[in-house]
């Protein structure tokens, strides 16, 4: 009779677990859905904002879109110092530059209580494009007999895009603060994929001119090459300014965030 009385007390315990684990899953996908605003990316003037949708326990999908009005360069300084090569920052200095992405992803918890909570890994894959405009200077100079007679420096406006296309994968953590409202903290997302793109400027050249900017776009064609990435430019100069092309190169970004998310 005991043993029957044990069993008994252990079935009751054990409906009662389940039952309420039954009644939590039904509360978490009662309302599967966040909308999340980057903070972090605020400060680098881009706008991103996030949906996701919880599947169940260890899954969710969700994509984010960002926004970047025509700026300077966020971060130009530090992005100078880094590249530190006068041919390619004379290219940066004065660029303004606008950008769009879409960020397809699917999110994996790890936690224990999952259901769009805990630490997450996420697989994305990242499609943007950029558009920019620079001022772009170069040196003109002409030689009479080997004496110098002339030198100058003058200066074309040239406008383009660049598009990329990376996949990689994200780490983070999203916790509830209260009711609905919870913190996703996206720690790291590198990523890696490709680049290609164009620009031009405009310009009537004389025979001089041209032949300046084609020897400073020369140098500057080695100084990307030289970069880790390795940019492939190539480049033609006319009577009417220059075009130049950023053939397929590697591109490489990182994902960070600081997201206030609500839950519905």
């Amino acid at each position: 009779m005991k043993n029957i009385l044990l069993a008994f007390a252990f079935l009751l315990s054990w409906t009662g677990v389940k039952a309420q684990e039954i009644s939590n899953t039904e509360d978490a996908l009662e309302k599967p859905n966040f909308v999340k605003l980057n903070l972090l990316t605020l400060v680098g003037g881009k706008i991103s904002v996030e949906y996701e949708r919880v599947l169940n326990k260890r899954f969710a999908v969700g994509a984010a879109v960002n926004l970047r009005p025509e700026n300077s360069l966020p971060f130009k300084s530090s992005i100078m110092d880094i590249v530190d090569d006068s041919e390619i920052n004379s290219l940066l200095d004065g660029m303004k530059s606008s950008s769009t992405a879409i960020i397809p992803e699917l999110k994996y918890y790890l936690s224990k209580k999952g259901y769009g909570q805990g630490f997450y890994l996420a697989p994305y894959v990242k499609y943007a494009k950029l558009n920019y405009s620079a001022p772009y200077t170069y040196d003109v100079s002409v030689d009479y007999q080997g004496q110098l007679v002339y030198d100058r420096e003058e200066t074309i406006s040239l406008k383009g895009d660049l598009t990329t296309f990376t996949a990689g994968i994200s780490a983070g953590i999203n916790f509830k603060l209260k009711n609905n409202i919870f913190l996703d903290w996206r720690i790291i997302g590198p990523g890696y994929g490709t680049s290609k793109g164009s620009l031009s400027g405009k310009m009537t050249l004389n025979a001089d001119e041209q032949a300046g900017l084609r020897e400073q776009l020369g140098e500057l064609k080695e100084s990307l090459n030289d970069l880790p990435l390795k940019f492939k430019m190539d480049y033609t100069v006319h009577g009417n300014g220059a075009d130049i092309t950023l053939n397929k190169s590697p591109w490489a970004s990182i994902r960070s965030g600081l997201s206030i998310a609500y839950k519905f």
